[in-house]
């Protein structure tokens, strides 16, 4: 038996809105079911007959789950019956102006009726299949709002539910549903949006066309096109997108390219904002102008790939200050945007920083906000060829004031180049290689490598080879020194003569060095006062010290004897 509320996609009143082929289908359950029984009666001769000739059919099946398949079959039959009867009664109107007080009679809208909506609002998922399956025209004072499914799907404009929905979509909408996106005007839908998830379809077209309620806050707004023409209509049109406030931002592809269009809230700071764009065309539209654009007050904000190349043309609100601020670049021609360039370019203020593969060699061009401090500056780079802008040029790099420097890999050998001297110096400096070829370059040179007042120096594995090179200031004090490694990383540093590299003063509680290393160190270990103490069988620290104890025995072993 065919079940209207089911089989429908939305309800008002007792009417139902049905999704047809052809279009929408509006009917209510009275009409429904008087047509239905009319239908049936025409249709009895034709179904006794075709039952007849079911039970023989019925009678060779002997499998269970085949006998549910025929069921089944028999009512889909049954229904799609019943509904073309109907179907083939009804006039197509060439408009409809959708209200409250729906017709008593059904009415089928297709792609020729142009449907008005005015001075209402309707659920968010009867207005999508209107958008898809006829001509939508939207008039003043419309908007959606969130889906019910046992609720009625329209309302006074006035009496809409406030109450957030997210606006979803992955995959293609049809050429109707681009026109009818193309005729609405600007800001002429309202709504209370909660998420936005967009997925490589047409329908990002119809941001522009929303009038989001001042009050929203959008916890998540995803937008991905992998085809230009689904934000070509955005991209054509010199017409801001008011979005309001945002939590987390993501843009892929050429979704990237209506970054510039978007507006926040002044007064709302986006938690993350993400870019990715895997061709370089996806972000040709930004790359292409000569200004800069400002993206609102962002805590954390993560580039990927090409959209590394547009970071130059990013400012974020004067006021603000990113938190994070993550760089990924796999291959080097995501990056050409800004190397093949002399100047450099500030990105404000920076708490901490992350470079990824080739978006480290992008260091050499960033500078800071004068009055900022960079807690934290990570480089991580596999290959020799991510760290390659850097040495292009004898001078060191020089971003701004860095509090701590992390640099993993090949990145190691940046550290003769982070320009660290006694106006521009590091508290915490962290070097991990895990092949002796990371480190090749640096040993290859025989300079020093001056790290200045370092409070939290960090070895791991082949970066300690790097240690003797380093030069630390007359008077500094160590909170940190730890040193990683097992015998393959610090064979070079056992070659050497004892107490050859200068360390300085360390705070004991800070020091984690392996006991076969320390003798090699020149230190004095303090205490949290700063008062020099004794390290535990200091006097065997060293071979001089040993064979002292061992000449002091043999004395005294002799003169016991006389």
């Amino acid at each position: 038996m065919f079940d209207l509320a089911h089989e429908s996609f939305a309800k008002h009143g007792d009417s139902f809105f049905l999704e047809e082929s052809g279009g929408v289908l509006v009917v209510s359950e009275a009409l429904w079911e008087s047509e239905r029984d009319d239908v049936k009666k025409k249709r009895q001769f034709l179904y006794e007959q075709r039952q007849e000739v079911l039970e023989v059919a019925k009678q060779r099946v002997l499998e269970e789950p085949k006998r549910k398949n025929l069921a089944r079959h028999e009512d889909s039959e049954a229904n799609e019956e019943e509904l073309s009867e109907l179907v083939t009664q009804l006039q197509i109107p060439d408009s409809f102006s959708l209200t409250q007080n729906l017709p008593n009679e059904a009415i089928l809208l297709t792609e020729k009726t142009t449907v008005t909506l005015s001075k209402i609002a309707i659920s968010v998922k009867l207005f999508l299949v209107l958008l898809e399956k006829t001509r939508v025209t939207v008039g003043e004072r419309f908007s959606i709002t969130k889906h019910a499914s046992n609720e009625d799907c329209i309302r006074e404009n006035n009496m809409a539910r406030k109450t957030p929905f997210c606006l979803e979509r992955r995959g293609a909408v049809s050429n109707l549903a681009l026109e009818n996106i193309e005729r609405m005007p600007p800001n002429s839908i309202g709504c209370v949006l909660e998420e936005v998830m967009l997925v490589n379809t047409g329908l990002i077209n119809i941001l522009p066309k929303l009038r989001i309620h001042e009050d929203s806050e959008i916890e998540w707004l995803e937008l991905s096109a992998d085809e230009e023409e689904h934000v070509a209509a955005i991209l054509t049109k010199d017409q801001p997108i008011y979005i309001r406030r945002v939590k987390k931002m993501e843009l892929w592809d050429y979704a990237v390219g209506i970054l510039p269009k978007l507006r926040v809230h002044e007064g709302s700071e986006v938690e993350w904002l993400k870019l990715s764009a895997s061709k370089k065309e996806h972000v040709a539209a930004i790359l292409t102008k000569d200004q800069t654009f400002c993206v609102g007050r962002v805590k954390n904000m993560w580039l990927w790939s090409y959209a590394v190349g547009i970071l130059p043309k990013l400012r974020v609100h004067e006021g603000s200050e990113v938190e994070w601020l993550k760089l990924s670049a796999s291959k080097k021609e995501h990056v050409a945007a800004i190397l093949t360039k002399d100047q450099t370019f500030c990105v404000g203020r920076v708490k901490n920083m992350w470079l990824w593969s080739y978006a480290a060699g992008v260091i050499t061009k960033i500078k800071i906000h004068e009055n900022c401090e960079v807690e934290k500056l990570s480089l991580y780079t596999n290959e020799e060829e991510h760290v390659a802008p850097i040495f292009t040029k004898d001078q060191p790099f020089c971003i701004g004031r860095v509090k701590g420097i992390r640099l993993r890999e090949y990145a190691v050998r940046v550290v003769t180049k982070t320009g660290v001297n006694e106006n521009n110096g590091v508290e915490e400096l962290s070097l991990s290689a895990s092949k002796e070829e990371h480190v090749a370059i640096t040993l290859a040179k025989d300079q020093s490598i001056y790290v200045g007042r370092v409070k939290k120096l960090e070895l791991r594995y082949y970066a300690v080879i790097i240690l003797p090179a380093f030069r630390i200031h007359k008077d500094n004090t160590m909170e940190e020194f730890v040193l990683v490694g097992r015998g393959e990383h610090l064979y070079k540093i056992l070659w050497r003569r004892d107490n050859s590299i200068e360390l300085g003063r360390i705070r004991k509680s800070g020091f984690r060095v392996q006991k076969e290393t320390r003798q090699k160190l020149r230190y004095t270990l303090v205490d949290g006062e700063g008062n020099e103490v004794l390290e535990e069988n200091i006097f065997f620290r060293n071979k001089a010290a040993v064979m002292l104890v061992l000449f002091l025995v043999i004395c005294f072993s002799s003169y016991l004897r006389l």
